[in-house]
């Protein structure tokens, strides 16, 4: 069981150049570039939610929007051609 919690901090450091993480709102969209053999190459579509609020200030009960936890909300079933449609497709599932 994995107990680590998902930040814009650990998505971004676990995404290549193929891929992108964009803030949006309480919103965090996601794209990787995946190839899951068979044929199945392209880019995924992540939406995350924020999970707890940034906390301003400095010290250390500070929280960045990077470093909240956040939750999945939507997964494309499908993979995309580039990271640019699949982000549009992320930007849909936000409501």
């Amino acid at each position: 069981m994995n107990n680590e919690k998902t930040t814009m901090e650990q998505l971004q450091m676990a995404t290549d150049s193929y891929g992108t993480v964009i803030a949006y709102g309480d919103f965090v969209l996601a794209s990787a570039y995946r190839h899951l053999g068979k044929g199945r190459i392209g880019n995924d579509a992540r939406v995350y939610k924020l999970a707890e609020q940034p906390i301003s200030g400095w010290g250390q009960d500070a929280r960045g929007f990077s470093e909240c936890e956040l939750d999945l909300v939507a997964e494309a079933d499908e993979l995309f051609a580039d990271a640019g449609h699949a982000i549009a497709w992320a930007f849909a599932h936000t409501n």
